[in-house]
């Protein structure tokens, strides 16, 4: 039985539907109080019966939603169900049992495939995954991550050790099936094994389970540390054995090892006993070894000068081409404040579907800011802009786009060197909203050369002098720099951090005591003074126009750019580095037709 309500509408659209295709020239309207099968009409079927004998359907990308070659599909899906069975990550139990100890029906599955390479070069890796919804938070679920700061000092100190530090990138397969399951699971089976009245029970982790992560994590911390690591406190996935000189930095699946050859061979030798693991590729200037490799798809270089860095260049070419279009390239990035400002007629917001579009590019641009300073202010006011954008805000985006069009490359040079200091550079614009009358915050922490990371960020409160203003960007330097002194410590470094910012109103209230005559100080930014008096971060004078902080406040020339990307250590390219994956993906142009 059904709701009366819901019959009638169920049959007055199936009328509706077969007169539109002309199968029938009336249909008598249904009862509304119940509803039955004809008797001539064959009875359903069991849905998976059903579905098991559709024609094969095409199998398409998780992420890019690209299809994917059937052939290429079959096989990696029947290489995971083999290593399943073989590694016992289930075993096979009737479902009664699953209803008995846990009063519920197995957790749905669902195979995940994506192509890991590109279009000329696929490289098809399917998943099988629980579909175990989040319903609540909770920590016993966490498991961390390091930043991406981490990686970058990696390579800094690689850099900064001598050429004889190599770079070694391994992967972890099949990882989380690695630890074994804490609690009782039982989920459907693949659909290659199905049976009537049968589900898997987990013996070991499985991909999509709430606690995988963490139980890998726990697992892989356990083998590490036996193999001599020590593991880190300020971030968890840092380790460091003083006994071979070796750093490594673990971001889910994926090792990042640095050292001299022999302590690389002699810990990977004994991570394959622990770990199934494939091997990426060792960096370094010696025989066999390869010039260049990807890590978390960003594209990292050997050279004889040093290393180099650059973001996955695919983000700024979808942005270019979903975005930009056929537009001449400009040559700077920012808008200004007052161009935010809608002019009449400008007023509303944008329809859904293009909000939706600049909601998606802007987070991709945010992305891309990560590894790109040049854009790190631009793209922090798009983001604020997207709860409702406005057709001023689309300039903006189309801007950055544009912009990216002639500055697709922003190579990281991180030159040999030795004893390098760890400095942050820190600036602010005052009050630069228009609208709100808030303040950019802007800096940069590097190791000698090295740039490890940028931000810019609008501050939470009005400020009411450039001085306090300037006070907020010291503070938000202090802090940055304590977390890259404190990752290093975890890498087995010690380092001693300055901060450098131009404004002197703000210097002077970090080397007093207390608030003085400025009263209406925050009290909880302060605590700066005793960094400062007990010497343990050093504070200084830089000027105005050698502050490459000053990149991440507010809109600048070309000119301007270029040379505070020289001041970070960061250089422009054309082309595309030899190991950069291509973006394959149909992108939706259609934002482009949208822009004034």
């Amino acid at each position: 039985m059904y709701p009366p309500g819901l019959c009638t509408a169920i049959a007055q659209g199936a009328a509706e539907q077969l007169r539109r295709d002309t199968a029938l020239h009336a249909v008598r309207p249904a009862s509304s109080a119940e509803v039955r099968c004809d008797p001539a009409q064959g009875r359903t079927r069991d849905e998976d019966e059903e579905l098991a004998a559709w024609a094969e359907k095409e199998t398409y990308d998780e992420i890019t939603g690209a299809v994917l070659p059937p052939d290429l599909v079959r096989q990696a899906r029947a290489e995971e169900v083999k290593f399943m069975l073989d590694w016992g990550v289930w075993e096979r139990a009737p479902v009664a049992d699953c209803w008995r100890e846990t009063g519920k029906a197995p957790i749905g599955s669902k195979w995940v495939d994506v192509n890991k390479g590109d279009d000329k070069k696929p490289l098809i890796r399917s998943r099988f995954v629980v579909k175990e919804i989040a319903t609540y938070k909770s920590d016993d679920f966490f498991a961390a991550t390091p930043p991406l700061e981490a990686l970058r000092l990696l390579l800094s100190m690689a850099a900064s050790s001598g050429h004889d530090i190599k770079v070694e990138v391994l992967d972890a397969r099949k990882a989380h099936l690695h630890a074994f399951a804490k609690r009782t699971v039982f989920v459907q089976l693949p659909p290659e094994l199905s049976a009537p009245g049968y589900c898997a029970r987990l013996v070991r982790c499985l991909y999509g389970t709430r606690d995988a992560p963490k139980c890998w994590e726990a697992f892989l911390a356990e083998q590490l540390v036996a193999l001599g690591f020590a593991r880190g406190r300020a971030s968890s996935c840092c380790y460091f054995n003083a006994a071979l000189g070796v750093r490594c930095i673990v971001h889910g699946d994926d090792f990042v090892l640095t050292g001299r050859a022999l302590a690389l061979d002699e810990v990977k030798a004994r991570m394959h006993e622990r770990f199934l693991l494939k091997e990426l590729g060792r960096l370094g200037g010696g025989q066999g070894e390869l010039q260049e490799l990807r890590v978390l798809n960003r594209v990292i270089r050997w050279t004889p000068t040093g290393l180099k860095y650059e973001a996955d260049p695919r983000h700024a070419e979808i942005i270019v081409r979903g975005v930009a279009g056929a537009e001449r390239a400009l040559s700077a990035p920012g808008t200004s404040s007052k161009d935010f400002e809608a002019t009449p007629g400008e007023e509303q917001d944008l329809p859904e579907r293009v909000a939706r579009l600049f909601r998606s590019f802007a987070a991709r641009a945010n992305y891309l800011a990560m590894d790109r300073p040049d854009i790190s202010q631009a793209t922090k006011e798009l983001c604020r802009r997207m709860s409702a954008p406005r057709l001023a805000d689309l300039r903006a985006l189309a801007r950055v786009a544009r912009y990216l069009a002639g500055a697709s490359r922003v190579v990281y040079e991180y030159p040999w060197q030795s004893r390098p200091v760890l400095r942050v550079y820190t600036d602010s614009d005052f009050a630069g909203c228009i609208a709100t009358r808030l303040s950019t915050s802007g800096g940069a922490v590097m190791l000698g050369t090295h740039l490890l990371k940028h931000w810019a960020s609008t501050q939470k409160r009005i400020t009411l002098s450039s001085g306090e203003a300037e006070l907020g960007a010291v503070v938000r330097g202090f802090s940055e720099a304590l977390g890259i002194q404190s990752v290093a410590r975890d890498l087995g470094v010690e380092l001693h951090p300055e901060v450098h910012a131009d404004s002197s109103a703000a210097i002077g209230i970090c080397r007093r005591s207390g608030i003085g005559k400025v009263r209406h100080l925050a009290v909880a930014q302060l605590w700066v003074q005793d960094l400062v008096r007990s010497g343990e971060c050093r504070l200084h004078k830089v000027l105005g126009t050698e502050n490459p902080a000053d990149l991440m406040t507010k809109p600048l020339a070309r000119a301007e750019i270029d040379g505070h990307l020289g001041r970070l250590g960061l250089s422009r390219a054309t082309g595309r580095a030899d190991t950069a994956p291509v973006a394959d993906a149909e992108v939706d142009t259609t934002l482009a037709q949208h822009k004034a």
